[in-house]
């Protein structure tokens, strides 16, 4: 008797751990607007007038620390590839609308924009590494050959997909 009410509840509670710690990820098909970006983002963030870019956000975050696509995340393969998965509240904008940039004094600040993307990011493997960094303005997956080699973070493939992954960061490849 004691075996037949085991198995359901443990059946149960696996079930209620895989959903609970699963990652759901959805391209977001509605219109967003840069508005959104401003009343959801203000309260992380500081919004400034850069010179070259227009306004672009700041998140309030040690920046000697920061790296968009590599702190407080991870990778995970969705059907639509390798997509960022951010465990900041802010999270859902900048890694999947937009393009980040190094700025002049040394901050990393995020140029909005309203196309969606699993992140937006440029890759490179070898050597048993896979390595990306952030797509700036203007750059596409046909023209990524300008990133700064500052931005580029490699880690073994094996570990990819590693909550806490060990990261080479500017590692030439």
């Amino acid at each position: 008797m004691k075996n037949i009410i085991k198995l359901p509840v443990i059946v149960l509670g696996l079930m209620l751990l895989l959903t609970g710690s699963a990652q759901r990820v959805m391209a977001q098909d509605e219109d967003i607007s840069l508005q959104s970006f401003y009343d959801e983002l203000s309260p992380y963030g500081t919004w400034i007038q850069d010179s070259q870019y227009g306004y672009v956000w700041r998140p309030d975050v040690e920046q000697g620390d920061f790296r968009p696509y590599y702190s407080n995340g991870r990778w995970v393969m969705t059907e639509y590839g390798n997509t960022w998965v951010s465990d900041y509240d802010w999270g859902w904008a900048p890694f999947h609308y937009g393009r980040w940039v190094y700025n002049r004094y040394s901050q990393w600040v995020w140029i909005p924009d309203t196309v969606w993307g699993p992140a937006w990011v440029s890759w490179r493997s070898g050597g048993g590494y896979y390595g990306w960094a952030p797509m700036g303005p203007g750059m596409n997956i046909n023209v990524n050959f300008n990133i700064p080699d500052l931005w580029w973070v490699f880690v073994p493939q094996r570990n990819i997909y590693y909550n806490n992954f060990p990261v080479t960061i500017h590692a030439e490849m």
